[in-house]
C-alpha cells in the first residue's frame, strides 16, 4: 500500500496520507483507512488519464512537500498501521 510513501510534491495524494497519519492512533482507523486508499487509487487514475490528454498538465501545479524525511521515518515505522 503507498500509504507509506511520500511524494516530494504536496499532491492529493501527499494530503491522503496525512490524514491516514492524523488517524493513526484513532478508533476510526479501520474505517476510514480503506477509504484512504480508495480515494488514492481514484487520484492515481485521474491523473495517468489527465496525462494522456497533455503530458504537462500539472507543470508547476504543486508546492514543495516539507518535511519529506520526517513523514518518511514516521511512516516506515513497524508501529505505522496501513490497513
Amino acid at each position: 500500500m503507498s500509504m507509506r510513501s511520500v511524494a516530494d510534491k504536496r499532491t492529493v495524494c501527499e494530503v491522503l496520507r496525512e490524514i491516514n497519519d492524523l488517524i493513526q492512533q484513532s478508533s476510526l482507523r479501520p474505517k476510514v483507512t480503506p477509504l484512504l486508499f480508495e480515494a488514492e487509487q481514484m487520484c492515481k487514475k485521474m491523473t495517468r488519464k489527465l496525462y494522456e490528454y497533455n503530458k504537462e498538465f500539472d507543470k508547476d501545479w504543486w508546492e514543495n512537500n516539507k518535511n519529506i524525511e520526517e513523514k518518511l521515518k514516521r511512516r516506515l515505522d513497524e508501529n505505522y498501521v496501513c490497513n
